[in-house]
């Protein structure tokens, strides 16, 4: 039998920095309150999806490492006392996310200063749109300057079969599909957020795609290859990008450019929630609202608005 290994180390004055810094209203969560997070995350499965991935994982809720470089902040009522219940949760490690939790939205200040007491730069906020917007207001007043802030992004999910008949013809990506794939996930992270995965970090990122690959993560509809780009690359890409036992949240969805307007989302879009379906019971994404073609296209395919997410970028 394994023997249970101690969690890392991790230095009490972090949590005293974000307690000070909130009033005794937030603090570092432990290991002990990983059943609490989990029936919160449970409660609503799609746009919890991330942190059940975690927990479901093996995750627990306790800081890792010295300085807490991941870990989980939580806020209660002070006048509760010792045991009393969360009323708002974030993940933080290189991204911020905050759990939905009825009412949470009025503790997202409070987050906000938590988060900034940690005294790090973050790549990215994500989550329920009034949390994060509260939660942006009050690490901006600390300093931290976003790249982009995306306020609007309906978190949708798949209700139906739609009116699309899937494309029969989309499979998923194997490892000999890598250097065609590779251009592909490139191409949308820097449509997505203004700069190559390429530039650097190369190595690691060609090394992320390939796990997802491996993992049989990656669905594309092949394009004809001469050889020469962007015939080299598929013709449609969709992730599997997060998976938990109850819901798959579908990232990285993209087009070749030169076949774009020809009406091949919808067809391979209706593939990947049949194929993504025999995973988990819900299938999800969010998306920009101003991506208009984008969310038509969902929308035919038989997905269904159930939130608002937002997203900020540092």
């Amino acid at each position: 039998m394994t023997t249970p290994q101690p969690a890392p180390r991790w230095s009490a004055s972090t949590d005293l920095d974000v307690r000070a810094a909130t009033g005794g209203a937030a603090r570092l969560l432990t290991d002990a309150d990983t059943p609490q997070v989990a029936e919160l995350a449970d409660a609503d499965p799609v746009a919890n999806v991330f942190v059940a991935s975690l927990l479901q994982a093996g995750r627990r809720t306790g800081p890792r490492g010295r300085t807490a470089a991941t870990c989980f902040l939580g806020v209660a009522d002070p006048d509760d006392g010792p045991a009393a219940a969360l009323r708002a949760v974030a993940w933080v490690g290189s991204n911020v996310v905050p759990l939905a939790i009825p009412g949470a939205a009025r503790h997202a200040l409070t987050l906000g200063r938590a988060a900034a007491a940690l005294r790090r730069r973050f790549g990215s906020l994500y989550g329920p749109a009034d949390q994060v917007l509260g939660i942006e207001a009050m690490l901006a007043s600390h300093g931290h300057r976003p790249r982009s802030v995306r306020p609007d992004q309906p978190l949708m999910v798949a209700r139906g079969p739609g009116t699309v008949q899937p494309s029969p013809t989309l499979r998923q990506a194997q490892p000999a599909d890598l250097d065609t794939v590779l251009p592909a996930s490139a191409a949308m992270f820097e449509e997505e957020l203004g700069f190559s995965p390429l530039r650097q970090g190369a190595a690691s990122y060609r090394d992320r795609v390939h796990r997802l690959i491996q993992a049989g993560r990656v669905l594309i509809e092949p394009g004809e290859d001469d050889g020469q780009a962007p015939r080299r690359m598929p013709l449609f890409k969709a992730d599997l990008g997060v998976l938990s036992t109850d819901c798959v949240q579908v990232q990285g969805v993209w087009v070749r450019p030169d076949r774009r307007g020809e009406g091949l989302a919808a067809p391979a879009m209706a593939a990947v929630v049949q194929y993504a379906a025999r995973t988990a019971d819900h299938v999800s994404l969010y998306v920009n609202a101003y991506n208009e073609p984008a969310v038509r296209t969902y929308a035919r395919v038989g997905f269904e608005q159930v939130g608002t997410f937002a997203t900020v970028l540092y």
